[in-house]
């Protein structure tokens, strides 16, 4: 552009470009631009504010520009007035354009100007500015000064920026949210507000949008929940700043179903006085939630097979029961299977589950509604009989065991095939003075008499808690206090009877019998400590305490002469025998005491032979193969010992006392004492002949090489500290 061309240019271009290098004389009567100093005190307000200016005179042609102003655009006044620069050069090239056009209209037609632009400072960096201008003109309508106001907003901008992230992002979580968010006013008791995507996403109909738009909520609110509804919205309104007041409650829906709400209530606003005046409310469907928990609960109180109760669900209506909510009396059974291992086992665990589930029901049917019966474990059940009425307690329960029984005489045909289980049930009658785990002892305490063929009421097979069993718990309360105080001070002791041939009246083997002293150091009944210690779960450690001590007195023996081949008969209980690693066990004993296998004789059990598993089985026939020997105690006491003879490797057959102390006086036992031992003899087996005292006994056995005699008539069971000695007696 030539000197002439920009000495025609409009006077506000002064504003954006000044000439560089020289001061330029002034064209068109325009004079030369300065830049002068205001007045202190607005310079100095100037500065405090962050506001600049810069006003054009029209009549004049000239341009007054502020210190604060070229201070906001990062410029020095001797540059703006010999660097060839102009106060646009400072505008972010973004920005540009606009300025100039507004400040073309405002300069040239008087034209006000307000708009946002930004600055770059030496580094770069945008900072924002707000500009204002307004023009002048006199009585004639002639542009007479513009002024134009320029403020320092980058903070407030940023500040602005933020604002809008956070409402933007609140907008958003608020649109989206499933979330039912509105604001409750106290006054009108009214919902003023309400976020639009709540409702559809709650899932409602009708109801939502009633209680969004500001419905009574009793009309969609069941009557159940209304009190809890409303004592929610009066604590909320009593609240501090930022606590929350939750609850769950439903609502109905239009065709009559109802779904579950979660609220949570806090105080939105409040009036001068600090009371609150408007509830910030957030609803939630949490229907699958609830439905969910309600599922969690259902399972941990009930039996996932047979959809009965289990042991929790029953402790807590006892907790119920004490606390004096209903019935005052109360009688208990517990229902203990029969038969069901060898079902489960025999034909596998899934006809096992379909029998547990045919019974279950079989229980319910002979139970009256309101009463509970619950699988508590395995094949066993209790039912609870609730009543008000303590006195026909008994007599009911045992109606019910009676029916029961019936329930259960029939067979149960699963898949085309039947299967056969019957019951031992145990009853307690209790009032609200029983604790209930006291009431649970006393039937089972019942039910295991029942098991060992104890008290039953005649044929049934029922029993009812009374006295004599009453008498019987303590006494096994007191076994029990005794057996683990023998455990834990290491003072069970082991006696030893001989076991003689009685062709040469040479000691063959010793019996281990097991003995645990009371307070008074007297052993307690031997029996009634193995029934306890099998009923606790304690019998494995016994026998094992047993075995090790008396395979450890075995190994010394048998460093004499007269012992080298002195064998060990010893019990093992049922119970434990079917654990699992019984043979490694029982090997392991023998290796730490340097015995051969065939130093002892294992005494086994008819229940091993009935209840033993294969691989339980299996462990017994290891033994045997690495020497054990084994014997079947007992013989002739239970239906299956002729059968089992064939299926086991048995060395030896013991027949059971019972049968020796009548054979004197009673043909049936002699004659099966002398059957049993002509079968030994024809299978080669030895045959120990138990309860053998006088001398008449002893010549009324059979005359067989293999038969060996215990008894007092060759001695009673002593410590081993008392040696081997052995009555010298012989067959004539």
């Amino acid at each position: 552009m030539s000197e002439a061309a920009r000495d025609a240019a409009p006077p506000w271009r002064h504003v954006v470009a000044v000439p560089a290098g020289r001061r330029r004389p002034a064209a068109h009567g325009v004079r030369p631009i300065t830049v002068e100093a205001d007045h202190a005190a607005l310079a100095r307000a100037q500065h405090i504010s962050r506001t600049g200016s810069f006003e054009f005179d029209h009549r004049e042609q000239r341009l007054i520009i502020s210190e604060e102003l070229l201070q906001l655009c990062g410029m020095r006044r001797d540059e703006l007035a010999f660097g060839g620069r102009s106060l646009v050069h400072a505008v972010h090239p973004d920005d540009r354009a606009a300025v100039e056009l507004a400040l073309a209209q405002l300069v040239e037609h008087g034209r006000s100007a307000d708009l946002r632009l930004r600055v770059q400072d030496e580094h770069g960096r945008p900072r924002w500015l707000a500009a204002r201008g307004r023009a002048e003109r006199d009585d004639a309508g002639r542009l007479v000064r513009s002024t134009c106001v320029v403020t320092d907003i980058d903070e407030l901008v940023h500040a602005e920026q933020e604002l809008h992230a956070a409402h933007a992002f609140q907008q958003a979580v608020i649109a989206t949210t499933p979330d039912a968010i509105h604001v409750y006013d106290i006054a009108s008791a009214g919902f003023v507000r309400a976020n639009t995507s709540g409702a559809p996403l709650i899932g409602f109909t009708d109801a939502a949008i009633a209680v969004l738009r500001g419905a009574d909520l009793d009309e969609v609110v069941p009557l159940g929940d209304w009190a809890q509804v409303s004592a929610a919205f009066t604590t909320a309104a009593g609240l501090a700043d930022g606590e929350v007041e939750q609850v769950r409650h439903r609502v109905y829906e239009s065709d009559g179903s109802t779904r579950w709400l979660s609220r949570r209530l806090s105080v939105f606003a409040r009036d001068s006085t600090g009371a609150a005046t408007q509830l910030l409310v957030v609803s939630r469907d949490v229907t699958e939630v609830i439905e969910v928990e309600q599922l969690l609960e259902h399972a941990a109180t009930h039996d996932e097979l047979t959809g009965l109760p289990n042991r929790r669900y029953v402790q807590d209506r006892f907790e119920e029961f004490l606390t004096g909510e209903g019935t005052n009396a109360a009688a208990v059974l517990i229902v203990d299977l029969d038969g069901f291992k060898r079902i489960n086992d025999g034909q596998g665990h899934a006809m096992g589950d379909a029998v547990l589930a045919a019974v279950a029901g079989r229980l319910v049917a002979a139970t009256r509604p309101g009463d509970t019966v619950a699988r508590i474990g395995g094949d066993e059940f209790v039912v609870v009989l609730w009543t008000d009425d303590a006195n026909t307690a008994g007599p009911l329960a045992e109606s019910v065991a009676g029916r029961i029984e019936q329930a259960l005489a029939e067979p149960i045909v699963q898949s085309g095939r039947e299967c056969w289980v019957g019951a031992s049930i145990g009853i307690s009658v209790i009032g609200q003075d029983t604790a209930p785990e006291s009431a649970l002892a006393e039937a089972d305490a019942a039910m295991y008499s029942v098991k060992k063929g104890g008290a039953k009421t005649g044929s049934k097979s029922y029993a009812v808690f009374g006295a004599a069993l009453a008498a019987q718990a303590r006494r096994d309360d007191h076994i029990e206090r005794a057996l683990r105080r023998a455990l834990r001070e290491d003072t069970v002791a082991v006696h030893y009877q001989p076991i003689v041939s009685p062709r040469t009246g040479l000691l063959a083997a010793v019996e281990a019998l097991v003995r645990v002293p009371d307070e008074d150091g007297r052993p307690l009944d031997a029996g009634a400590v193995v029934n306890v210690a099998e009923r606790l779960g304690l019998i494995s450690e016994l026998d094992d305490r047993v075995l090790a001590e008396a395979c450890g007195r075995l190994s010394a023996w048998r460093t004499h002469s007269l012992h080298r081949d002195l064998r060990l008969s010893i019990n093992r209980s049922a119970q434990d025998i079917l654990r699992p690693g019984f043979a490694a066990r029982v090997m392991d004993t023998l290796t730490a005491a340097g015995l051969p296998p065939g130093a002892i004789t294992l005494e086994v059990t008819e229940t091993v032979l009935l209840d033993g598993e294969d691989d339980v089985l299996a462990g017994i026939r290891s033994l045997y193969a690495y020497g054990v020997r084994l014997a079947l105690d007992d013989f002739g006491t239970g239906y299956a010992s002729l059968s089992q003879l064939t299926n086991l490797p048995i060395s030896t057959i013991k027949i059971d006392r019972s049968f020796t102390s009548n054979m004197l006086h009673d043909r049936t036992c002699r004659a099966l004492v002398r059957a049993t031992v002509g079968i030994a003899e024809d299978l080669r087996l030895d045959c120990v002949v138990e309860g053998v005292e006088t001398e008449e006994l002893l010549a009324a056995l059979p005359r067989y090489p293999g038969l060996l005699i215990q008894g007092y008539l060759y001695g009673r069971p002593r410590p081993a500290g008392e040696g081997l000695g052995v009555n010298l007696v012989r067959w004539g």
